[in-house]
Parts: C-alpha cells; sequence; structure tokens
C-alpha cells in the first residue's frame, strides 16, 4: 500500500484559485445545497487561500482573512472521499500558523462552525460564544479562541 504525503500550499495560480472553487462548489453547494451566490463572495478577493494536497491532488481547502476583530477562518471544506484523515484539523492548523506569520500581532481567531462539526473546531481549542444562527440554511455557532 502506498503511503499519503500529505502537504498544505498557498492557492496563488488560477489554476490553484480553480481547484479551490471546485472543492468548495462539490462540498457546499452540491453536498449541502448552498446557493452558490452564498458561497463565492466578494470576499474571495481580501482572503488567502490554501489547498490541502495528499500525493500532489487537492483534496481540501480554507481560506483565512483579516478583520477587524481578528483572523476569521472560512470556508474549510474536504472532498467526501478524503473525510476521516485529519485533513479538516491539518488545514486549520496550518491556517492558524500561517495567518500568524503573515499577522505576528494578532492572537484573536475566530470562525462560524457548523454545529455538527463544532467538536473539531473545539478540539482545534475553539470555544463557542453567542448563540447559534442560520447561515446559507445551516446552523452555525460562532466560536473563538486565542492562540
Amino acid at each position: 500500500m502506498a503511503s499519503k504525503i500529505s502537504k498544505v500550499v498557498q492557492a496563488v495560480s488560477q489554476e490553484q484559485i480553480s481547484e479551490v472553487f471546485e472543492i468548495r462548489t462539490e462540498v457546499f453547494v452540491h453536498e449541502q445545497k448552498c446557493l452558490p451566490s452564498e458561497e463565492f463572495d466578494e470576499l474571495d478577493a481580501q482572503a488567502v487561500h490554501y489547498l490541502l494536497l495528499e500525493n500532489e491532488k487537492p483534496v481540501a481547502t480554507g481560506r483565512f482573512r483579516k478583520t477587524d476583530k481578528g483572523i476569521k477562518i472560512e470556508r474549510i471544506a474536504t472532498r467526501k472521499a478524503y473525510r476521516g484523515n485529519g485533513y479538516a484539523s491539518q488545514i486549520i492548523k496550518f491556517l492558524i500558523q500561517e495567518s500568524k506569520v503573515v499577522y505576528p500581532l494578532n492572537s484573536y481567531f475566530y470562525l462560524h462552525a457548523q454545529v455538527e462539526v463544532m467538536p473539531l473546531y473545539q478540539q482545534l481549542g475553539f470555544q463557542p460564544y453567542g448563540g447559534t444562527f442560520i447561515e446559507a440554511d445551516i446552523v452555525h455557532q460562532a466560536m473563538e479562541a486565542i492562540f
């Protein structure tokens, strides 16, 4: 059995950005039935996007962006066939690490978690705050962490 080699890279080329959008379309638009107009927004141009590659094949993605509050982690998505391999955790940890390099004075991180995946974020140090809310017809919970 061949070993799996994974790495995270910043999506900078048009081809890489297309792969980011392809994963998000597969996960959020097709699987979760989000409207493309809700999934793809003007913030894509402001955010820094990343791809997680398994043996050079793009299998997961995420983005971060600096806001007035801190660093917002967003659009974490893993292709269905690759879930359960820890890729979401790997890319989230990478986003935190990279954003601290870009914004070294920032220690506040936050995100909007789908309620069903809150345990993943809690394992990574995020805690819920406020009440739940609906975003793209899915129940979400705001979560935050200081790193």
